[in-house]
């Protein structure tokens, strides 16, 4: 069973192309640095996302960098086979499209400062493309294979 758990994975990985796992590596790293900076320094971190004083409840804040530091983990595991962990990569996708909205609704309601709109394109936008990219060819995959069983 083992050997066959290696041909697939094998398999999947010359199956993937190199630029999707290198995306969904960088993808993780920088949520496992950006995470660790908002656990490690949260009152430094809280000013980099445009907050005028760090929040009175830092462990909330540090709650949000373990879950950004998850999606890296979660990233970093996608890319051994993107086929196989699709739903990681659409859960980061939604997160990615969600995240900024809700981003630009605190900036228009005045709870944070206009300066925390300079992080979406960095850790939000630039990974749209990517992710999009890779859950279309595992949809046109999984879609050649209904259509092979049918």
């Amino acid at each position: 069973m083992n050997a066959l758990a290696d041909d697939s994975e094998t398999h999947a990985r010359t199956e993937t192309p190199r630029w999707q796992r290198i995306a969904l590596l960088v993808a993780g790293l920088q949520c496992l640095i950006w995470g660790v900076f908002i656990i490690a320094w949260p009152e430094r971190s809280s000013v980099a996302y445009g907050f005028t004083e760090p929040p009175t409840e830092l462990f909330l804040w540090q709650g949000t960098g373990l879950v950004i530091v998850l999606f890296g983990v979660g990233y970093t595991i996608a890319s051994t086979n993107p086929m196989q962990h699709w739903v990681i990569i659409l859960i980061g996708m939604l997160s990615k499209s969600l995240g900024p909205i809700g981003m630009a609704w605190t900036v228009y309601q005045e709870h944070v400062s206009r300066r925390v709109l300079f992080l979406i394109p960095i850790n939000d936008l630039i990974w749209l493309i990517p992710f999009a990219l890779i859950l279309l060819q595992v949809y046109r995959k999984r879609m050649s294979c209904v259509v092979r069983r049918s």
